[in-house]
């Protein structure tokens, strides 16, 4: 999922009874309404299989289109995206605006006798599985306002039962942000409630939502367009579902309590055994699939999705192994195949029945396999990462498959992740190995064009000829050029626009329309907060000393050297912390160390002398912090912390 600012963003909420998205883009071109309209005739617009799965089963609604807050203050509106019914606007792609319309079916939906599902409250689906005494729960969602309301909806219709066991298939937090709207976390830490993931859960979702937070959250931003408006000029879908924007309650990361390590592991939760498939470094470094023999169910987490995924999400990640996931998945088949009759992804809507189950599960294994497959087979013929992008085609066989569709990934940024997961960024041309910055080029482009208003005037036929994909490119180095050019921001916004509106995938819709109103209003992130607290206060204190050292300016740090014990007092633990040619290290203290400054303090003031180190005099004086030796050494520590920013730029310099 996603993502540190993804707690901190708000919506705003229209009055009355129903939510009416106003247009802010501008209209499709002539360019675009004949792009969109081709895919009348790739797809089979008629086939509706997939609307009569998406509602199988449907048990209730929501009780409220208004989840609140702990505070009681509207946390998601679910009307966000009522807009999205009949036939598609000029500005929507139609395959995605199909895609988008069945992922608007929302409310508590029964798979299978004991097996529910709550769908559409958030991106990720939450399932809920009755056991003997209670239910065990798979995938808790983002956010703790929308699990609650999941599970108040599923104890009105199912029954009011506990929760026994809770369930992360992978490190992503959609999967785990939202944990708290189900159990109390010392019930968690005492083992009264299973928590069970795969082996390497939290160590992944540290990676990705602590150390890397700010930088996966601003580009989170551009993926899952943020700050666009929910539209039919703007955000319309996530592909893998709806992402609400709200004033919800922080996401939190909790350490499980069993974790999975290894195919064939079984689990007897309650009475309901399940066998599980472990799939580490497939579309999580740390995830994992199961099934529950008794219902014939396979929970296919996300190594199946109804949609192409990502082998590199544009927000960045650990690029994932597009060979080991189609080989899981051909394991899936060998395994589970023949004893299976229901597929349930983490997202979307079940597969019901034997033979298209395993028909969804065959053919996303071969998506995967082929662009594997197809990317080293045209690397070996010379073919660069653009190249094969533009060359590589699928099967009909798998492109007609609507579940196989780009709505999320996209053939071409997959091809080039394949590319760089074997062989590197590089392409192999000399002149792209030691590139000038980004900047530096643009001054030169520009000046080559014949200055800003040449440059212009060719970008202007350009788009006239609906030659969007030049347009922006061309225009990129004016912008970097000169940022406080506006006719040319406001030529390559259009340009964006058009290349958003034609878009099937919907990442690919959402980061050209968030670059868009970018460059006409300024960053959307103007206006958030410094870097998001809710999981750091969860982590270990190894980890917050890493994250510290991550945070150290070493610019700064260079030349300078201190050594500094930390007893934390609550935790029982102390760390040596030194800093030596500008890196800043800890190890667990001896007591022996020769240091220069001592301080006890408990957890609570180590996080904020780490989040606020401006504040570093008010924690030192905490009554709660005793200290011995120059303190000049601490604030020296302080002076050097970065406290991260995300409103750093991304379609201009």
């Amino acid at each position: 999922m996603k993502k540190t600012v993804l707690v901190v963003l708000a919506v705003v909420y229209f009055g009355g009874t129903q939510c009416i998205p106003a247009q802010s883009g501008k209209p499709a071109t002539l360019f675009t309404q004949q792009i969109n309209q081709a895919e009348y005739q790739r797809l089979n617009f008629a086939d509706s299989a997939d609307y009569k799965d998406a509602v199988r089963g449907f048990i209730a609604a929501p009780e409220s289109d208004i989840i609140l807050n702990a505070k009681g203050e509207p946390a998601t509106d679910l009307r966000q995206y009522d807009f999205i019914k009949g036939k598609a606007p000029a500005t929507v792609n139609p395959a995605l605006w199909r895609h988008a319309e069945i992922n608007t079916i929302r409310g508590l939906f029964k798979v299978t006798d004991d097996v529910y599902q709550v769908r559409g409250l958030d991106l990720t689906n939450i399932t809920f599985i009755k056991t003997q005494s209670g239910y065990l729960v798979i995938d808790p969602l983002t956010n703790p306002n929308a699990t609650k309301a999941a599970f108040d909806l599923v104890k009105k219709h199912v029954g009011n039962y506990p929760i026994i066991a809770i369930i992360s298939t992978h490190s992503h937090t959609d999967h785990f942000g939202g944990i708290s709207g189900l159990a109390k976390h010392e019930d968690i830490l005492s083992g009264k409630i299973k928590y069970i993931a795969p082996k390497g859960f939290y160590e992944e979702a540290v990676s990705e939502n602590v150390f890397l937070g700010n930088a996966m959250g601003r580009r989170g931003i551009y993926q899952f367009a943020l700050g666009t408006p929910a539209n039919v000029t703007g955000r319309v879908d996530n592909g893998l579902g709806k992402f609400y924007l709200g004033a919800y309650d922080p996401a939190v990361l909790w350490r499980p309590n069993i974790i999975i390590d290894h195919t064939g592991q079984k689990l007897n939760i309650d009475g309901v055994e399940l066998v599980f498939q472990y799939t580490p470094e497939t579309e999580a470094p740390a995830e994992m699939m199961f099934f529950y023999p008794a219902k014939k169910i396979f929970f296919v987490a996300e190594l199946g999705n109804r949609t192409l995924h990502n082998v590199l999400p544009p927000r960045g990640v650990k690029v994932r192994d597009a060979r080991s996931w189609a080989a899981y998945l051909d394991e899936t088949v060998t395994l589970f195949g023949n004893e299976t009759e229901f597929v349930v992804p983490a997202h979307t809507w079940p597969f019901f029945g034997k033979e298209r189950s395993l028909n969804f599960l065959e053919k996303q294994r071969d998506l995967y396999k082929y662009i594997h497959d197809q990317t080293i087979h045209l690397a070996n013929l010379g073919l660069n990462q653009e190249e094969i992008a533009a060359t590589i085609r699928l099967p009909e066989s798998l492109d007609k498959e609507w579940f196989n569709q780009d709505f999320y990934g996209t053939v071409r940024h997959n091809v080039k992740a394949v590319y760089q997961y074997y062989i590197g960024w590089f392409d192999g041309h000399p002149a792209n190995y030691d590139r000038l910055t980004p900047k530096e080029e643009a001054v030169r482009y520009v000046e080559w064009f014949g200055g800003e208003k040449a440059a212009l005037e060719k970008a202007a036929a350009s788009y006239e000829k609906g030659d969007y994909r030049w347009v922006i490119q061309a225009l990129k180095w004016v912008v970097f050029a000169n940022g406080e050019n506006k006719e040319a921001r406001n030529l390559q916004a259009d340009a964006f626009e058009q290349l958003g509106y034609q878009s099937r995938s919907s990442i690919w819709r959402n980061m050209y329309l968030t670059a868009a109103k970018e460059l006409r209003e300024g960053n959307v992130t103007k206006n958030l907060p410094r870097q998001n607290k809710s999981y750091i206060k969860d982590l270990t204190i190894d980890d917050l000393f890493t994250f510290l050292s991550i945070s150290i300016d070493g610019t700064k740090a260079a030349g300078k050297e201190f050594q500094i014990r930390f007893d934390i007092s609550d935790e029982k633990q102390s760390f040596y912390v030194f800093l030596k040619n500008g890196v800043l290290h800890h190890k667990p203290s001896s007591g022996k160390e020769r240091v220069q400054f001592a301080l006890t303090l408990p957890k609570s003031k180590l996080l904020e002398f780490i989040s606020t180190p401006e504040n570093v005099d008010t924690v030192v004086n905490s009554q709660s912090v005793k200290t011995t030796g120059d303190i000049s050494k601490l604030k020296l520590l302080a002076s050097l912390i970065t406290v991260f920013d995300i409103n750093w730029n991304i379609i201009t310099d």
